[in-house]
């Protein structure tokens, strides 16, 4: 009893630091730019990749994995303030662009084109790295969900960058403290690999401004 007690309160104490961490202000995309949304991909090789981030021997992620990720996503957008071209028409472009495009052509490059091919304002390009699914239940499993993906967002007219990085493994609350947090938002169960998916989604979108 005593030890659940002081589990509880260091969790309302991480909470509670969080809630007043200071946080650097983003520069959203304005309400009227235009976003092309590039299906999501599994990069194998570093030319494929827009930042350096580097798999290593990652299983093959299956295709109805792929494409509920899509699905999730546009569900996420629909809500955007801006006007969103969604993959469907963003990968004619991308037909186009690959089948003139030289091999040793980076890939921020290739997508850029991409984007102006649409044309749009920006381009949203989201990579998943690794899935790995939750085997057992949301009380019990004997080894947790795990998702590492990317949300690459590109100004197309400044040649910028925004990126962000979701590697998220989830761990029993006394493995680690400091995601007291999340173990509470979680109803203290174990989750499967898409709803981790969907918490990293709904932070990507909020953080890059969509």
């Amino acid at each position: 009893m005593i030890q659940r007690c002081i589990i509880l309160i260091t969790g309302v104490i991480i909470l509670a630091l969080t809630a007043c961490a200071p946080r650097e202000p983003v520069h959203y995309p304005p309400e009227d730019a235009v976003v092309a949304v590039a299906g999501f991909s599994q990069p194998k090789h570093r030319w494929e990749m827009i930042t350096n981030h580097i798999t290593v021997d990652q299983k093959k992620i299956d295709k109805d994995v792929i494409e509920k990720l899509d699905s999730d996503l546009a569900a996420l957008l629909r809500q955007s303030r801006q006007k969103i071209v969604y993959p469907e028409m963003v990968k004619q472009c991308k037909e186009l662009v690959a089948a003139d495009t030289r091999p040793e052509s980076s890939a921020f490059h290739f997508w850029v084109q991409v984007g102006k091919c649409i044309p749009a304002d920006y381009i949203l390009v989201p990579f998943v790295f690794e899935w790995r699914e939750r085997i057992g239940g949301p009380l019990g499993v004997q080894e947790p969900a795990a998702v590492v993906m990317e949300l690459n967002l590109i100004d197309l007219q400044d040649l910028q960058l925004q990126r962000f990085f979701f590697d998220e493994r989830q761990f029993a609350l006394l493995e680690d403290l400091s995601s007291a947090g999340k173990f509470f938002r979680r109803g203290g169960k174990w989750i499967s690999a898409r709803q981790l998916a969907n918490e990293g989604l709904e932070q990507g979108v909020r953080e890059l401004g969509l």
